[in-house]
């Protein structure tokens, strides 16, 4: 039996949404027997990806989050449909959509990023946590923001893991 859970939740941009989708989005993850370290990862790169959006998508009034949950793995999508972004103003490049496959490298041990002020880190920390992490320019401008997570189980979750 294997299992597949999806939320999709549609959001004013407001900083208030985002200590209630962690909250939900980590009862889910404890109901179904996910490790509280992974939870507290997958958790901070929902925060991050929403804090995004709500300091720098100044234009929208609202914004999407997909999470999809299977036996293996957790996504995380985020979308604004704001102006089109500029990729120079990101601290990591975007993803075309012809090189959608291709994923950011994850930082190695020794590397060094250049200085950081406190703006600019979310996407670092949600690439350091994200065994995957994607940035699309949307269709229809703004930004889709999609991060990848192995899923960490507890011992009562076993039964989710029999396929």
């Amino acid at each position: 039996m294997s299992i597949a859970l999806r939320l999709v939740l549609h959001l004013p941009r407001d900083a208030a949404t985002v200590p209630v989708v962690r909250r939900l989005l980590d009862q889910a993850l404890r109901t179904l027997g996910v490790e509280p370290s992974c939870r507290d990862d997958v958790g901070l790169i929902l925060t991050e990806a929403c804090a995004n959006v709500i300091e720098h998508a100044l234009q929208i009034d609202d914004y999407e989050i997909t999470i999809e949950v299977t036996s293996e793995r957790c996504v995380i999508h985020v979308v604004n449909a704001g102006a089109v972004v500029d990729p120079s103003r990101l601290s990591l490049p975007v993803v075309a959509p012809a090189d959608a496959a291709a994923v950011l490298p994850a930082p190695r041990p020794g590397d060094v990023d250049p200085v950081l002020d406190e703006h600019g880190r979310g996407l670092h920390i949600i690439r350091s946590l994200a065994d995957e992490l994607y940035l699309t320019p949307a269709l229809s401008g703004g930004l889709v923001l999609q991060a990848v997570t192995t899923l960490r189980w507890t011992a009562d979750a076993e039964v989710w893991q029999r396929h």
